[in-house]
């Protein structure tokens, strides 16, 4: 774990917070290069941009609370610092961000749903960005084992979890990359979709924290994962008939 990367002054720069705002540049300045490559206005990406960061923050809270006990809840909605700092699921900023950008791109005249797909390729680049900050925070570790990709985390021998989502979220780039250089905007949605949710579906397996909720015996996050791979498996099928 390296939480902090270094100081300026005596002020400390927190590795997690630094690397998900390297994440979020990265994540934007590839969604201009693919946005203004296929000859769209940059004003309704920024303005996206803008709204998608509101609204994912607030659903990444809004889940965290969801999923905590009463006592947590009220504890936590009441402090200024957790809607300001730590505390996020991301398949609740995922969620909000979707709903929200279906919405956007049904009602903006210039742009079509096949146009989420422009955003894969900086999306995938800059969360796996951000699960390596969380690898360097030390949270949402894995659990343990003595494999040979074992780190060292809070004590015991653990499976990388977070490097090994990084590692996922990367080829899922590199694929919608070139789908988008063959024109392929929809396929690359439904890869994002699908194998986002299957990589995180198996990474929890072997996941060690506490915090993820347990029900009938799989996380929160898989239960997401699974209805994910449903619904888009199931439109994907509908759409193939129609052709």
């Amino acid at each position: 774990m390296w939480p902090v990367l270094f100081h300026i002054g005596d002020s400390p720069v927190y590795s997690y917070p630094l690397l998900m705002g390297v994440g979020w540049g990265m994540a934007y300045n590839l969604c201009v290069t693919w946005w203004l490559d296929y000859n769209h206005e940059l004003k309704s990406l920024k303005i996206f941009t803008l709204l998608s960061f509101i609204v994912g923050w607030i659903g990444a809270k809004v889940f965290f609370l969801i999923f905590s006990t009463p006592d947590q809840v009220f504890y936590y909605a009441k402090e200024v610092n957790f809607w300001l700092g730590g505390g996020f699921v991301f398949y609740g900023g995922f969620v909000f961000v979707l709903a929200f950008a279906l919405l956007y791109f049904r009602f903006n005249k210039k742009l079509s749903y096949s146009d989420l797909g422009l955003l894969v390729p900086g999306v995938t680049m800059g969360h796996g960005i951000g699960r390596i900050g969380c690898f360097l925070a030390g949270c949402c570790y894995g659990s343990e084992t003595d494999s040979l990709i074992a780190v060292s985390f809070h004590g015991h021998e653990r499976y990388p979890v977070q490097l090994i989502e990084a590692s996922g979220l990367f080829i899922l780039y590199f694929f919608s990359r070139n789908l988008l250089k063959r024109k392929m905007k929809v396929k690359a949605i439904y890869l994002y979709l699908i194998g986002y949710s299957f990589l995180r579906f198996g990474n929890e397996f072997l996941r060690g924290d506490e915090i993820r909720g347990l029900y009938s015996g799989l996380a929160t996050s898989q239960w997401i994962s699974l209805a994910i791979i449903l619904i888009t498996s199931s439109v994907f099928i509908m759409k193939r008939k129609r052709v």
